[in-house]
């Protein structure tokens, strides 16, 4: 069922252009705001994982005690992976010829600054909220993505960014590997792997530096996509990376679904 709800909700996000409404997490930044002011906690990251976890156990207990079935319990999982999907994709910001500045970036940065905010930002919509619906169901994605909304939210001298960032890190990591392991895949194993070969040791494992995501996208973006056509941008040649990364991650999905069969 969940390669299902994962397949529908990516296939509807692109289809249907979501409503205004339905991408807003006002309602969550005001929260976080009221708890954080009112509880005032000595340890901060007990605020943190209070101020996600309450709206996540009250939303998911509503939502799946109300649709009490197979089916519905499909629809709850399209329902909150299609709220949970970030508001646009990338392929229609590049198509529309304005990813640079929707990102920020000026037309004489270098090409890795571009590749790298990219590949964060597909992070940010798509694999964090679809690696974190893999392991804890709906549950995973909402802590993703409101964990991502809090972090957006709260400004850097707030005395508990440093705890959301640290969250922040515990969430993405994972999932920073996993796309290098699916980057690899969809692109050149040897060479992505000599890349990221030093940082697969302990330390790294402690601090949770995913610099090593960065670097490979980029490598795998200039060095390893000599097929494609000369006339294709460096963000065309980026997505279409990015999109082959992640039906790399639905085929691992679907395999690990017959498996369990």
């Amino acid at each position: 069922m969940k390669l299902l709800a994962l397949i529908l909700a990516y296939l509807i996000s692109h289809l249907i252009t979501k409503p205004q409404r339905f991408s807003q997490y006002g309602w969550f930044q005001s929260w976080s705001k009221w708890f954080v002011s009112v509880v005032n906690w000595p340890v901060s990251e007990l605020s943190v994982i209070a101020v996600v976890a309450i709206p996540v156990i009250v939303i998911s207990g509503i939502l799946l005690s109300v649709f009490d079935s197979t089916i519905g319990n499909l629809l709850v999982a399209i329902l909150v992976l299609g709220y949970c999907i970030g508001p646009k994709s990338l392929e229609e910001e590049v198509a529309s010829g304005d990813i640079r500045s929707k990102l920020g970036i000026r037309k004489n940065s270098k090409i890795s600054l571009l590749i790298k905010e990219m590949t964060e930002i597909s992070l940010k919509r798509w694999f964090g909220v679809f690696f974190w619906y893999v392991v804890l169901g709906v549950v995973g994605a909402l802590i993703y993505r409101l964990s991502e909304r809090l972090d957006f939210y709260t400004k850097d001298e707030e005395e508990i960014k440093p705890s959301i960032k640290k969250l922040m890190k515990i969430l993405n990591y994972p999932v920073a590997w996993m796309m290098v392991i699916s980057l690899a895949i969809a692109s050149d194993f040897e060479r992505i792997y000599k890349k990221c070969k030093a940082y697969m040791n302990i330390e790294n494992i402690k601090s949770m530096d995913d610099t090593f995501l960065y670097e490979a996208a980029d490598f795998a973006v200039e060095n390893c996509e000599v097929e494609s056509e000369n006339e294709s941008s460096i963000e065309q040649v980026t997505i279409n990376v990015l999109k082959r990364m992640l039906l790399v991650w639905l085929v691992f999905v679907s395999i690990l679904v017959i498996l369990a069969v």
